[in-house]
């Protein structure tokens, strides 16, 4: 009895504690690496880079090196371009270019075929490249205070696109109606009562 008793101890804790939001996510599994020195003394070790408000004018080339690299967060400072080989990292699963001064996405984006988590957000980007498309694994994509104007039809082949936040933006109504024909199983956040006219 004494047995069982513990069984079902361990099974109602492990309930509980799953339901309190105690176990975290797969990310914060991962040790995060807040520093590049750090990291690079054993870069096939690293999963979570942070390098948020480093007040980086590029992106490290020496990112490149980690190859097992699935979150990287590089908001916050002022970089104005993300080289090819961010989206060429083979386990990539979440990047965070939001709050730096990118115009635009690069092509390469297509390659980040594993991408489940995109935010660039409060950018001054005025487009969204059409090779959006090869990142088809995409479930999150933040573009919120952006200044986007033209929303590509390849955005309906993101099949797996659960949010889409556009909020900050200036879209007409009948823009609006088009994104959410090309992605209707998508939730999209816009501001509301935008009637902008001509830009």
């Amino acid at each position: 009895m004494k047995k069982w008793g513990l069984i079902f101890f361990f099974i109602y804790s492990t309930v509980v504690l799953a339901q309190s939001g105690v176990y975290k996510s797969e990310a914060d599994r991962f040790t995060t690496y807040s520093s590049l020195s750090s990291a690079l003394s054993n870069p096939m070790a690293v999963v979570r880079l942070d390098l948020s408000r480093s007040k980086l004018k590029e992106v490290p080339s020496d990112l490149a090196q980690f190859k097992n690299l699935k979150y990287l967060d590089l908001s916050g400072n002022k970089l104005e371009e993300i080289p090819d080989f961010v989206f060429e990292l083979p386990f990539l699963l979440e990047l965070d270019v939001s709050q730096n001064k990118l115009i635009d996405l690069p092509f390469s984006v297509e390659k980040a075929s594993n991408l489940k988590v995109l935010k660039a957000g409060n950018n001054p980007l005025q487009s969204i490249p059409y090779t959006i498309k090869g990142a088809e694994n995409l479930v999150q994509l933040d573009l919120i205070h952006t200044e986007i104007r033209i929303f590509p039809s390849e955005l309906k082949e993101l099949k797996k696109l659960q949010l889409l936040e556009l909020r900050g933006i200036k879209i007409e109504v009948e823009q609006k109606k088009l994104i959410e024909e090309y992605l209707p199983n998508s939730k999209i956040y816009f501001t509301n009562g935008c009637n902008c006219g001509p830009f």
